[in-house]
C-alpha cells in the first residue's frame, strides 16, 4: 500500500469521526468538532500537495501541521481557553484512530 493510500485511508477515518458529531454529539460537541474539522480541511489540503512533491511521511506532516494551525488559532484568541483545550483533546483523539 503506497503511502498516498494509507494516508488516504487515515484521513477518511479522521474525516468520519468528525462528522459523527453530527448525528452523536452535543450542540457544544458539534462545534468542537465542527471548528477542528475548518482546520483539518484546510491541513489534509496542504498535505496532499505536498504529497505531489514526494513527502513520504503524510500522516507524521498532518499531525505536525494542523497542529501549528491550532496553535496559531489558540494564540489568536479564536477560542476560549476550555473550548480550546477540548479542541486540542479531539485532535489529539484523531492520531490515536
Amino acid at each position: 500500500m503506497s503511502q498516498d493510500s494509507i494516508f488516504i485511508d487515515k484521513a477518511d477515518k479522521m474525516q468520519a469521526h468528525l462528522d459523527s458529531f453530527i448525528v452523536d454529539g452535543s450542540d457544544h460537541e458539534l462545534f468542537i468538532a465542527s471548528y477542528l474539522h475548518g482546520h483539518f480541511d484546510v491541513a489534509v489540503a496542504n498535505v496532499e500537495k505536498l504529497i505531489e512533491q514526494g513527502e513520504n511521511n503524510p500522516i507524521s506532516t498532518l499531525r505536525v501541521t494542523l497542529d501549528k494551525q491550532l496553535q496559531n488559532a489558540f494564540e489568536n484568541n479564536e477560542l476560549s481557553t476550555p473550548d480550546a483545550e477540548q479542541v486540542n483533546t479531539l485532535f489529539n483523539s484523531l492520531f490515536q484512530l
